[in-house]
């Protein structure tokens, strides 16, 4: 009995004290930091050791880094410090996060990319309209060659992270060539706060300029200030970030046209292009 009292007077405190931090913050933030964010996290950044091994989540949420559901792992890529790529192990999914690990063979950064494509829109067909939502493969399989695409977009998804092992070392690693990603160039896996990183955002292995970018502590859960920077990459796809603060940070950005009742549709042989990015980092107290 006691106990239930307990709670229920914990459960009234807290609605009472999220509440008008749920307004306050909803009053303050631009729109796009309503949306829910898609990342991949490690448990740390750098590590040393002869073989030690790296734990990764992958979960959906709209509170930084609080695991709300599980990211749908689908194509894994782990590359290595030789530019060779590696496998992750111990794979598991759960209600709210999908988890690996990988073990850290080579000293120096490794990259981990999670990489998505889908396909969505609609066809007729016997003069009946009909949606479509699912891969290259089953748009080629399910949609009849004849039928006459009304809408196609394809969206490509990607969510990164980097550790290292030891001395993170040169970091230099290849687009992986689809999409949207983040180079970085420079080290990634031992920030502190004050230092500042650049980087390049790509699209399809090319320098993505002038596109935005949103940098976003974590803890916006506990704060009445969702605390979103916004960045733009120059001519060269290039732009810089200095960690104010320590804590872990991501940094997101998408490109394709605006939406809306005038944005365009696509065709079967010209489809709307969307693709999206997001990318986690660690910065320590210096």
């Amino acid at each position: 009995m006691m106990k239930t009292s307990i709670a229920s007077t914990i459960a009234t405190r807290l609605a009472t004290r999220i509440a008008p931090v749920a307004l306050a913050v909803a009053a303050l933030l631009p729109l796009t930091a309503h949306a829910h964010m898609t990342w991949l996290l490690p448990n740390k950044a750098a590590f040393d050791g002869k073989e030690p091994v790296a734990s990764f989540d992958a979960a959906v949420s709209e509170d930084l880094f609080n695991f709300e559901r599980a990211l749908k792992l689908e194509t894994l890529r782990v590359t290595a410090p030789d530019g060779k790529t590696a496998e992750a192990e111990n794979r598991s999914t759960a209600r709210h996060r999908e988890s690996f690990d990988v073990k850290l063979t080579q000293d120096g950064t490794w990259r981990v990319s999670n990489v998505s494509q889908s396909l969505m829109g609609s066809y007729k067909q016997g003069g009946e309209t009909k949606r479509f939502r699912g891969t290259r493969e089953s748009f080629a399989k399910d949609v009849p060659a004849d039928a006459e695409v009304t809408a196609l977009t394809v969206m490509s998804n990607r969510q990164q992270t980097f550790v290292s092992r030891e001395e993170a070392g040169k970091v230099d690693f290849k687009p992986e060539g689809d999409g949207l990603e983040l180079l970085p160039l420079g080290p990634v896996t031992d920030l502190s706060h004050g230092d500042k990183t650049k980087f390049r955002l790509v699209l399809d292995g090319k320098p993505a300029a002038d596109v935005q970018l949103k940098l976003i502590r974590e803890g916006n859960r506990y704060r009445y200030k969702f605390g979103e920077v916004e960045l733009k990459t120059d001519a060269k796809g290039e732009f810089t970030v200095e960690w104010t603060e320590a804590g872990r940070y991501f940094i997101g950005a998408s490109t394709g046209p605006a939406r809306g009742p005038n944005a365009p549709t696509g065709t079967r042989e010209a489809p709307v292009q969307r693709a999206s990015v997001s990318a986690t980092f660690e910065v320590l107290p210096k």
